[in-house]
């Protein structure tokens, strides 16, 4: 098996347990990318869930009695940070899982971020391939939600990044 199918897979795994227990979830990052822009590789899975503190401990609990590995210091209760944003964390982004889609990646149907929360969501983030998967969704759908994007651009400090972005797209 590639790495690229053990990506798949530990995807759909995890979509399945969201999904059969009722989590609330939107899949975002690269697994993303190809639904509103040019597909490109990905080497992880990035989920968001809606989660209080107990759902995210039912959320781990599930994950490991489904096979899943949980590092013990996430486990703990330690959150990574890049570019400010945990990358274990509990979250309640209402506009952005308001917004979300139902999608089919690999013949499964699953939520997932919208364009324009994508395209906020990487330029969060800045780095090199999240500004280039930025150029690959302003490629493909153009400047739909152009106010959204502004007004969430500027309440998360990227309202720069976005007119640069903007700009080199020739969009602005």
């Amino acid at each position: 098996m590639s790495f690229a199918d053990e990506v798949r897979t530990v995807l759909l795994d995890l979509v399945d347990v969201l999904e059969t227990h009722g989590i609330q979830y939107l899949t975002m990052g690269g697994v993303a990318v190809p639904i509103w822009g040019i597909p490109r590789a990905t080497y992880d899975v990035d989920v968001t869930l809606s989660a209080d503190d107990e759902g995210f401990e039912r959320f781990l609990r599930l994950v490991k009695e489904n096979g899943f590995e949980v590092d013990e210091p996430f486990e703990k209760g330690f959150r990574d940070v890049l570019a400010g944003m945990q990358k274990i964390r509990m979250i309640r982004q209402e506009s952005a899982f308001s917004r979300r889609v139902r999608a089919r990646i690999d013949g499964r149907e699953m939520w997932v971020l919208g364009p324009a929360d994508l395209i906020l969501h990487k330029l969060v983030a800045a780095r090199p391939k999240n500004l280039a998967d930025v150029q690959s969704v302003l490629a493909i759908q153009g400047l739909s939600d152009g106010d959204y994007l502004r007004s969430w651009a500027r309440r998360l400090g990227v309202e720069e990044r976005l007119r640069i972005a903007l700009a080199e797209a020739r969009l602005s």
